[in-house]
């Protein structure tokens, strides 16, 4: 299970376990890879409660509607390019549709060694609290998948899941910010067969 991946935690006030991620650094090193131009500048070093995020750079295809509904807007995922690591092209990102119409760029997740489109799980970020919205679990899977499951609470959680609209093998991912901490990832295929894990690890902040 490989966790070579990038995190941008790009909105104001995150709290839990994010709170010990020091944010201005990862946008600093990242900056390069965003067309819309985010900057250390657009993300505090500290957490803040009263800093709005920055709104989302344009996406790569359609944006997908989670259908949850948060107390500003309504979560949606998009797939947003990435420049200069080599087999990687594009991340996944957590925004929520405003009312006017326009996405958020709350979190940001993408790998950063091997290919983007290896088999199996990329880019799990997991259940947190941005500006005192719950986001749910999130990422997205290359591969015939058709159903993913994970473990919430000693109980089994399955995912809703999204077919790309640039590459229909690409398919977001994303559970319910009520399942809360979700772990033990799996995919399985329409008959049912397991597919590979690729990196499953669900990473926070």
């Amino acid at each position: 299970m490989n966790l070579s991946r990038n995190r941008w935690i790009l909105a104001a006030g995150v709290t839990g376990v994010a709170v010990a991620v020091a944010i201005a650094g990862a946008v600093a090193a990242n900056a390069a890879q965003d067309p819309a131009g985010v900057t250390a500048s657009q993300a505090p070093g500290r957490p803040s409660t009263t800093q709005a995020p920055p709104p989302a750079p344009k996406s790569i295809g359609e944006v997908v509607d989670t259908g949850i509904a948060a107390k500003q807007g309504t979560w949606v995922l998009s797939f947003v390019p990435v420049k200069d690591i080599p087999g990687t092209s594009f991340g996944v990102m957590a925004g929520r549709r405003q009312a006017s119409g326009a996405v958020t760029a709350d979190i940001m997740t993408n790998e950063t060694t091997g290919s983007d489109r290896a088999p199996g799980f990329h880019a799990v970020e997991g259940h947190m609290e941005v500006n005192g919205e719950p986001s749910p679990t999130f990422g997205y899977y290359v591969g015939p998948v058709e159903k993913i499951t994970g473990r919430a609470g000693g109980r089994t959680v399955t995912a809703s899941t999204a077919a790309w609209s640039e590459d229909a093998t690409v398919k977001a991912f994303w559970f319910a910010p009520d399942a809360g901490s979700v772990s033990g990832l799996k995919a399985f295929d329409a008959a049912g067969k397991a597919l590979p894990d690729g990196n499953s690890g669900v990473a926070v902040g």
